[in-house]
């Protein structure tokens, strides 16, 4: 059983309808951007997508027949999360169903090759959501609570007295609040499925390469989220709490999660350069 090409365009642009509405609504629309990671899930989204992009396109020419079975398999689920994400709602919920929804168009509308594309769209939506969901929700009042700690005690050395009682920091006339967003959890799943993304395109690694490197996203995640913490103290203490809680805010954010990422690239390289010294030796 065939699908028209000329008909397989119209789910991908519903699809992209979709997407864009979940954007504009969580993205520019939130409550609370500061401590939203929605812009950082449609952000890996759309590189999941570009990386499948073959079976994306495979599936816009109308080139299947594809595996109906699995596409339409994928298609309901895809719909039950993103339906379910919209009416209670339930955010990740609904980003998950895009993936899902984006995999079940290319198992039905790309060529039975293209499988893998999809079952890899599948299975990155799903790896966020469980990574992202409950790993938060089970350790981030911890690691705020300690990320506070360090960073007072680090400021106190350095700069000027500040006290850290629970995930609130006192100094001068300021309190602030290391919120779940600061604590680095919430950096951690969008971190380990970028560096999924990331080992999945580069070259072959040994089983120890990619335990190693997997197991350092929790560390440079938290590394890197007190350093925000440090420079949000300091800004607020020496440009104010205007400056520091605005736009410095958002782009504090952005900037650790990019360091983060470097960093990573850098002990992935290091890795390959113990390894190959190692086989000179």
């Amino acid at each position: 059983m065939s699908l028209r090409p000329q008909a397989s365009w119209f789910p991908w642009l519903l699809f992209v309808l979709m997407t864009l509405h979940s954007v504009v609504r969580h993205v520019f629309f939130s409550p609370s951007p500061g401590d939203s990671e929605e812009p950082l899930l449609f952000l890996i989204m759309t590189m999941v997508l570009w990386i499948e992009r073959g079976g994306i396109t495979a599936s816009l020419l109308g080139k299947g027949p594809g595996n109906l079975w699995l596409g339409g398999s994928l298609l309901a689920a895809g719909w039950v999360l993103y339906v379910t994400g919209r009416l209670y709602p339930v955010t990740i919920l609904e980003i998950w169903g895009l993936f899902f929804l984006a995999a079940g168009l290319v198992a039905t509308l790309a060529p039975r090759e293209f499988r893998r594309s999809a079952l890899f769209l599948a299975f990155s939506g799903t790896f966020i959501v469980l990574l992202g969901w409950i790993a938060p929700e089970l350790l981030s009042s911890e690691l705020a609570q300690a990320i506070a700690v360090f960073a007072a005690k680090i400021v106190s050395a350095v700069f000027f007295p500040v006290v850290a009682d629970g995930v609130l920091l006192y100094f001068g006339p300021y309190v602030t609040e290391v919120t779940k967003a600061c604590s680095g959890m919430n950096s951690i799943f969008s971190l380990t499925a970028l560096s999924v993304l990331y080992l999945r395109n580069s070259r072959t690694r040994r089983w120890w390469h990619t335990a190693a490197l997997g197991a350092c996203v929790l560390p440079v995640a938290i590394v890197t989220n007190l350093f925000r913490v440090i420079v949000l103290v300091l800004a607020t203490q020496y440009l104010g709490d205007g400056f520091a809680q605005g736009v410095f805010h958002e782009t504090t954010g952005v900037f650790v999660f990019v360091v983060a990422l470097a960093i990573l690239a850098l002990i992935d390289r290091l890795l390959f350069f113990f390894h190959s010294d190692a086989k000179q030796q």
